[in-house]
């Protein structure tokens, strides 16, 4: 069955992934925050460029292997300091 993200043109693809946050573990088991900064179909898979938060690099990885965050409301303050992800 296919995904619903196979489905998307390239132009659905970058509006819903370019420029996100999002949280990637690695096979050692280190989890690395990162933005993604393109991405492609690939043999009915979608992967991301994703370059980290803090650090240099890049990679190209399957976007089934990222996690991303659910936005507040949008200009929905914290509720408290430590909400904020700096």
């Amino acid at each position: 069955m296919p995904s619903a993200t196979s489905e998307m043109s390239v132009e659905e693809l970058i509006d819903q992934f370019v420029g996100k946050k999002a949280k990637y573990t690695t096979q050692e088991g280190f989890n690395i925050e990162v933005t993604v900064e393109n991405v492609k179909k690939h043999f009915g898979r979608v992967d991301c460029e994703v370059t980290p938060l803090h650090g240099t690099g890049a990679k190209w990885i399957t976007n089934t292997k990222l996690l991303f965050g659910h936005p507040k409301t949008n200009g929905q303050l914290p509720v408290t300091e430590s909400d904020i992800n700096w």
